[in-house]
Parts: structure tokens; sequence; C-alpha cells
């Protein structure tokens, strides 16, 4: 399947805010967010333009031929690392190459900065996903905020390269 990879605007505040929300609700993904469904279903149409336009965190998403959107990831700069969040790819998409694509768009955005990010222990086929581009861990565990029974732990890609 073919994809076009973009910055979102704020013109795609509607599609972001449903692929989102697709996103937190999907059962595979659980562990992967810590918003909780029901705040992001309040959220304004003015934080979600502020959201699509990426003042903080910039979004790409990955775009089929006929407009439909497979999958996104988010990037922001913190104290010289950029910070990978919010990865996710619709099920049909999953396995297709998008999740490559989109991290690659992210590791070109660092613009040769390191590229941080944060794993659950419970997603075994992400840990997998981001070793084969590079990634390692940094040694830095945290409690899963949204369950103390389990962790999340960091993973580091200190010389960005291609996926």
């Amino acid at each position: 399947m073919a994809y076009r990879v973009r910055r979102t605007s704020r013109d795609d505040w509607r599609q972001l805010r449903e692929l989102r929300l697709t996103a937190l609700s999907d059962p595979v993904a659980s562990v992967a967010f810590y918003e909780p469904y029901e705040e992001a279903l309040e959220l304004t149409q003015g934080e979600w333009e502020r959201r699509a336009v990426g003042r903080t965190t910039v979004t790409f998403i990955g775009e089929t031929e006929s407009g439909e959107w497979g999958g996104m990831v988010g990037v922001f700069s913190r104290g010289g690392v950029a910070q990978v969040v919010g990865v996710y790819m619709r099920p049909e998409h999953r396995g297709t190459g998008l999740a490559h694509l989109l991290m690659q768009a992210a590791i070109d955005w660092a613009d040769g900065r390191e590229v941080r990010l944060r794993v659950h222990e419970n997603n075994p086929r992400a840990v997998k996903f981001y070793r084969s581009l590079g990634f390692e861990p940094t040694g830095d565990r945290a409690v899963d905020p949204a369950d103390p029974v389990y962790e999340t732990y960091e993973l580091v890609l200190r010389s960005p390269r291609s996926p």
C-alpha cells in the first residue's frame, strides 16, 4: 500500500481527533497511551486545532491515496532530545511498512539529535519494532501511571539512521 507521510495542519483537526480517539479505544494500544479516552473526548475544537498545528508536539500521519489516515506518530523536543509519543497504526495498516515511514519522519525531524521513547513492558511487538530501528534500552524504568502493576521503559536511538 502506498502512503504519503506529512505533518498535520489546523484543517486536519477532525481527522486527528477521530484517529486519536480510535487509538485511545483500541484494546491493543491501551498500553501505549496515558490520556484517558473520556478526557480526549471532552477536548474542544480549539484544543484539537492546537494539537493539529503542532506548536509543542509535531504529528506526522500516513495517508493513503484515498485520504484514509492509517497511523500517526508525535514528536517533540525536550532538553535537546527528540521525544517520540503517540505512535499508533490502525489494525488494517499494521505490518504494511507505515510504522517505518512514520518513524523515519520523526527521526528526520530530530535532525541528528537523540530520539527517545517509552514503551510498555507488555508491548513486545513495539519493542521488537523499535529495536529493529536501532533503539536500545537506557535502563530508565517507570511505573505505568495507568496501572502501577506494570512498568514502562525508555529506549534511545543515539545515532539516528534510516529504518
